[in-house]
Parts: structure tokens; C-alpha cells; sequence
């Protein structure tokens, strides 16, 4: 699942759309989207814009949309797209306001007697301590600006992730939507055929009213995968970001499974290398360790200020004013508090986000084995349908129809072994449709991509209604 082609300016857009026009911040989204390119098989190659969003969206839309479509189409025009980006907006307020020191303090007294005395007082003065942390408060603010580019990516790759499932569901269910549409039609024909059957006195009350019970029953079961169908559509165009009436066309179909095998350590190594959100955790762990050690030794200074006063005594009768200039500070005095709730707080901090990423490792430890052998289950299981299952129900279908040949049974007998087949095929999309959804599920376990697939030859797309061995238009 490699998205090609216009990538490169579907990110672009996003950024533009999501308001991000300093350098800072657009440095920051080029780096989230790199974090998002390293855990999934996106093909992101820089690209001049040279369309609108709306054009470009249109042309996406003109065009039969498949799965790497459909995630374009959501990359560019769901609105979480720009809920996401704009995280990168408040990360790089956070990096503006942690390089610099808050504004200078400027005071002004004047008081004055009932007689002619007067006096003014200027001063000016500025928080010391801002200063001396400033290269700890601009390394919080950078650890909290890499956070929010991971967050960023994690989303993304969610995003895609939840576009790629809603796609996959929405094949299942329009595959079993035509084939039970073609049963019903063949059912339909069947219980004309009966009724015509039993007018001659052919077929007993018993067999037409069987006949036409299945053919009422395939025509329910025609209606709700017809209901099914349109839902998997909404949740795809959902996911999209589009609306019912903007009706692209939606192409694609699945593919064989590659003939891959998985190697769990390979996986889980890779997943705690990349799983954007053990990594994030593990960064928030690493800062607050350091914001731990400030904290153990710098708890006894408080608010410091440091500044200039000139001080203006107006004059009094032959007595002339006089001012005076000198510098100022300002000590908190650690009598009532000795920081030790900050540093509490900071170890407090140390010891939650150390039992987060302990957490973390272990579920990933498990996940991953549990999604890894749940993907190869459903591959063996696609093949099982294809190579055993299918077949023998075909055969089974083949030799109750040359029995019914021979009135060896009965036509009711031949329906239930077509019925029969008919749940086996639909079975079989199911089969599809959970594998495609458990390799999705691993993606998203291993943080996008899976050692052992990526790279590895496509299977061939699979079209089940292209055969008529299950689905025929013949009359029992």
C-alpha cells in the first residue's frame, strides 16, 4: 500500500490549511511528517504547490478512488488534519515563549506632603531567575516540541490506518452485496420456475412453498447486505471528509496475502524502536529526569530580580532636589518554603511516566505476538477457503445437481447445498476482509510498518464475483 504521485503537495496543503506560516513551525510540520514517513510505506517526495486545495481535491475526486486514494483525500480534506497540525502550532508558542525572558518591570512613585516636599521614585528591574534557567526552560519547550511532532505523526498514521480499515470493510461488504443480489435474482427466477412447475402438477404445494421461502430469504438477505454496504460507504466517506452527495467513485479490491513469515523477535524489536508512542513516553520519562535533577539543586532559590532605581527628593526651599541612582535587587528568602514541593512534584513525575513506559513495553511485548499470530491465522485461513473449502463445496453443488438429474433427490436438496456454497463464499470474503484488517492491526501495533511485508511482492487482486462457480444465473 504505497501512496504515489501528488503526496508530496497533499502535505504541503495541510500544513497551509492548518495555518502554519511561520519557518519555525513549518521546520517543525516537514519534521512530524518525516517522523510519520518512517512508520508507514508513504512515499513523501517534496513537491512545489501548484494547486489549490480545492482543485486538487476535485481532481482526486474525478478519479476512481482507491485505498492509497482514499487516504489522500483524507490527508487533504478531513477536518482532523487540520486539528492535528495545529498541535504543531502550539508547540512552536511554547519554543517562542521559552527563548525569551519575560517583559522588564518599570515602577514609578511620586508622593507628595501638605508642605512643598516631594519625592519620585524610577525603577526597573528584571527576574534573574528567568535568565539563569533559560537554557533549561528552551530545552523543556524543545522536548515538548518533539512530543508534539510525534503526536502529530501518531495521529497521522491513526488516521491513515482508520481510512485503510473503513476501505477494507466497505470492499467486504459491496463484494457480498452483488453476490447476494445475484442470489436473490437466481432465487427469484427458481421460485417462477416452481410456480410454472406446479401449475403443470410437476411439484407438490410442499416444494413450491420451500421455493418461494428461499427465495424470500434471499431476497431479506440481499437487503441487509445492501443496508451494510451503505454503511461501510458512510464511515469511508467519513473518514474521508466527505460528504454523502460528493459520491466518488470507490474502486479497489483485495489482494492475495504474500507469501511472508514473520518473525516475532524481528517485529517486536521493531516496534520498540518505533512505536511513536513509546517513544513519546520515553522522551517525557528522559525530561522529566533532567526537570527532576533542577529541581534537587535549585530548591532553595526563589523569585530573583535584579534591576536600577533613581530616587528624586523635589526641593524645599532654599534647599535644592536631589537624586539618586543606584542598582536593586530582590531575594525570595527560602524561610516558609524550601522548594521541596516542587521537587516532589518532579519526582512524582519521574516515578508516573517510569511505570507509563514500563506499561508500554509490556503491552507491546504482548500485543505484538497476539496480532502476529492473528495475521498469520487469517492468511492460513484465506488459503484453507480457497484451496479446500471452495473447491469441495463447488463439487458438492456439481454432484447434487447430476443427483437431481436423476431424481435421485429432490430439487429442495440441491438449493440447500447451493445455499450452502453461498455462505462459504461469503465466508471467504470475510476471510479477506479479516486478514487485510489484521495486518492493519500489526501496522498499528509495530508504529506503521511490518518487517517481513514491506518490500515484499503484492499479491494478486482478488475479484470472487469474476467466477460464476458460485454465483450463476442457472435454475435449479
Amino acid at each position: 500500500m504505497v501512496l504515489k504521485g501528488r503526496v508530496g503537495v497533499v502535505f504541503a496543503l495541510a500544513v497551509v490549511l492548518a495555518g502554519c506560516a511561520t519557518p519555525r513551525a513549518a521546520q517543525m510540520t516537514s519534521e512530524a511528517q518525516a517522523l510519520y514517513a518512517a512508520g508507514t510505506s508513504v512515499a513523501i517526495a517534496p513537491q512545489a504547490i501548484h494547486k489549490k486545495s480545492a482543485e486538487l481535491l476535485s481532481e482526486l475526486l474525478k478519479q476512481p478512488v482507491d485505498g492509497d486514494a482514499a487516504v489522500q483525500i483524507a490527508l487533504l480534506n478531513n477536518p482532523r488534519v487540520a486539528a492535528i497540525y495545529a498541535r504543531i502550532g502550539f508547540a512552536e508558542a511554547d519554543l517562542y515563549d521559552a527563548a525569551r525572558l519575560s517583559n522588564p518591570t518599570l515602577g514609578y512613585t511620586r508622593l507628595t506632603s501638605g508642605s512643598e516636599a516631594s519625592k519620585t521614585d524610577w525603577s526597573l528591574s528584571q527576574n534573574f531567575t528567568e535568565l539563569l534557567f533559560l537554557g533549561f526552560r528552551r530545552a523543556g519547550a524543545e522536548s515538548q516540541a518533539l512530543l508534539a511532532k510525534q503526536q502529530v505523526a501518531r495521529e497521522l498514521l491513526d488516521l491513515e490506518a482508520e481510512v485503510r480499515a473503513a476501505d477494507v470493510r466497505f470492499i467486504g461488504s459491496r463484494t457480498v452485496a452483488a453476490m447476494r443480489d445475484r442470489v436473490a435474482q437466481t432465487a427469484r427466477v427458481s421460485a417462477t420456475y416452481a410456480q410454472q412447475l406446479f401449475d403443470a402438477g410437476n411439484i407438490s404445494a410442499l416444494q413450491l412453498a420451500r421455493m418461494k421461502e428461499a427465495a424470500s430469504l434471499a431476497e431479506a438477505g440481499a437487503l441487509r447486505a445492501r443496508a451494510a454496504e451503505t454503511s461501510d460507504r458512510s464511515a469511508l466517506l467519513t473518514a474521508m471528509g466527505l460528504k454523502l452527495d460528493a459520491s466518488p467513485e470507490l474502486v479497489g479490491a483485495y489482494r492475495m496475502p504474500e507469501a511472508a513469515v514473520l518473525k516475532i523477535d524481528d517485529v517486536s524489536h521493531w516496534a520498540s524502536d518505533h512505536r511513536l508512542d513509546l517513544l513519546s513516553a520515553r522522551e517525557a520519562l528522559h525530561f522529566a529526569t533532567v526537570t527532576q535533577a533542577h529541581a534537587r539543586r535549585w530548591r532553595w532559590l526563589g523569585d530573583t530580580s535584579i534591576g536600577i532605581a533613581r530616587e528624586t527628593d523635589g526641593a524645599i526651599g532654599t534647599v535644592p532636589a536631589e537624586t539618586l541612582t543606584g542598582p536593586t535587587a530582590s531575594l525570595a528568602l527560602p524561610i516558609f518554603n524550601q522548594g521541596r514541593g516542587t521537587f516532589t512534584r518532579a519526582q512524582s513525575a519521574v516515578e508516573q511516566l517510569k511505570a507509563n513506559v514500563q506499561a508500554l513495553e509490556v503491552s507491546i511485548d504482548n500485543e505484538v505476538p497476539a496480532r502476529v499470530a492473528a495475521l498469520d491465522a487469517a492468511q492460513k485461513s484465506v488459503v484453507l477457503y480457497q484451496g479446500q473449502v471452495l473447491p469441495t463445496q463447488k463439487l458438492i453443488v456439481e454432484e447434487s445437481q447430476k443427483q437431481q438429474n436423476y431424481m435421485l433427490i429432490g430439487t429442495f436438496e440441491l438449493l440447500a447445498a447451493k445455499q450452502h456454497q453461498f455462505d462459504g463464499f461469503e465466508a471467504y470474503i470475510d476471510a479477506l476482509r479479516d486478514y487485510w484488517l489484521a495486518r492493519i492491526d500489526l501496522a498499528r501495533a509495530t508504529g506503521g510498518r511490518i518487517p517481513g511485508l514491506d518490500g515484499a511482492t503484492p499479491g494478486q487482486p482478488v475479484d470472487p464475483l469474476a467466477s460464476n462457480d458460485v454465483v450463476s444465473g442457472e435454475r435449479p
